[in-house]
C-alpha cells in the first residue's frame, strides 16, 4: 500500500506541476553490455549496440537479449531507422556506414562521401524530417589531434552523401531542433552544443553556440578529462537530452536552454538514449563503467517516472 501510495503520490505531481521530482524517478539496470550505444525503440522492442570485440546489433525483448548483426572490426556505436524499414548502422572503427535490411542483411556499406573523400570515425545519426539523414563523423578520438569532426548527409533516396559541415572538434551526437529550422551537434572536445540552420536541400549555414554545458550545470568531481556531450536527442516533450558523457548524467534542457532537471545515471560514461512506449516517462540509456580498458564493461538501463 506504501508502494502503490507513492506512486499516485508522484503521479499526481507530475499532472498538476511542471516540477519534476527526483525522488519520483527509478532506474534501472536491465542488460550488462560491454560499452553499449545506440539505442533504437522499435516495434516493441530495443535495439542497440556493442562497440568492442565482435560488435554488433542486439536486441532484446524484455528479457533476454540476442544478435541481431554483427561484424568484426566494424566498432559500432548508432542504430537509425531509415528506407524500408532499414536500418543504418554507424561502423565507428571501419569508418563506414552499414546498410541492412529488415531481416539484418547486409545491402551496402558507405565509405566516402560524393566527392570520394573518407570520413572518420561515423558516430552517430538523425533524421532530417523528410527521409534523408544526417550523420556525424567524429574524427581522431584525442584532444590533441587535428580538428577533422564533420557532419555529413545522406539524401531519402540513399544515394548521394554530401559533407555539410565541417571542422568540429570532435562532432558526436545530433538532432534537429523544436522548431524544424537547425540541425543541433554535440561538439564533445568544446563540451558545447553547437546549431547550425538548415537549407531545404540537407545543407547547413553558418553555426553558432547554442549552448555550453558549463553554463547548464557545474562540473561534478572527478570528471574524465574527455568528458563532454555525446548523445543528443529532442524528446517527445520538447525538451533536449544531452548523454554528458564523463560526468555519470543526462541533462535535459527546454527550447529556452534553460535546465530543466539532471538525471543521474550509474555509469560515468553515459552514451546515449532512446524514448521507449510511454515517451519521455521511459527512458532507455546506455553507458560504460571503464571506456579505456576492455572489455569496456557497461550496462543499458531503463529510466521511468
Amino acid at each position: 500500500m506504501l508502494v502503490r501510495g507513492f506512486k499516485t503520490l508522484c503521479a499526481l505531481v507530475v499532472a498538476l506541476s511542471p516540477l519534476r521530482l527526483a525522488w519520483c524517478d527509478s532506474i534501472t539496470e536491465i542488460v550488462k553490455a560491454p560499452m553499449p550505444d545506440g539505442p533504437l525503440w522499435q516495434d516493441g522492442r530495443l535495439l542497440y549496440v556493442e562497440y568492442p570485440g565482435r560488435g554488433g546489433v542486439k536486441v532484446w525483448d524484455g528479457k533476454h537479449a540476442v544478435t541481431y548483426w554483427e561484424k568484426d572490426h566494424c566498432g559500432p556505436t548508432a542504430l537509425i531507422e531509415f528506407r524500408n524499414h532499414h536500418l543504418l548502422v554507424a561502423c565507428y572503427d571501419a569508418n563506414n556506414i552499414v546498410e541492412l535490411d529488415q531481416k539484418g542483411k547486409e545491402l551496402r556499406s558507405i565509405e566516402h562521401d560524393d566527392a570520394g573523400k573518407a570520413f572518420v570515425g561515423p558516430n552517430d545519426f538523425a533524421a532530417d524530417g523528410v527521409g534523408g539523414i544526417y550523420f556525424s563523423a567524429s574524427g581522431v578520438f584525442d584532444l590533441k589531434a587535428p580538428i577533422t569532426g564533420a557532419i555529413l548527409h545522406i539524401s531519402p533516396d540513399g544515394k548521394h552523401v554530401v559533407e555539410v559541415a565541417n571542422t568540429i572538434h570532435y562532432s558526436n551526437g545530433l538532432t534537429v531542433s523544436k522548431d524544424r529550422k537547425a540541425l543541433l551537434v554535440a561538439e564533445m572536445f568544446a563540451s558545447r552544443i553547437l546549431s547550425f540552420p538548415m537549407n531545404t536541400d540537407g545543407s547547413l549555414g553558418a553555426r553558432s553556440v547554442w549552448v555550453r554545458l558549463q553554463d547548464l550545470a557545474p562540473p561534478t568531481p572527478n570528471e574524465d578529462g574527455y568528458n563532454g556531450p555525446d548523445a543528443l536527442k529532442l524528446g517527445p516533450d520538447g525538451n533536449y537530452y544531452i548523454a554528458h558523457n564523463g560526468s555519470g548524467r543526462m541533462l535535459v534542457v527546454d527550447a529556452d536552454r534553460k535546465l530543466v532537471r539532471i538525471i543521474k545515471v550509474p555509469t560515468p560514461y553515459v552514451t546515449n538514449l532512446a524514448f521507449g512506449s510511454k515517451g519521455a516517462d521511459t527512458i532507455y540509456i546506455t553507458g560504460g563503467f571503464d571506456q579505456y580498458k576492455e572489455p569496456f564493461p557497461g550496462a543499458v538501463f531503463l529510466w521511468t517516472r
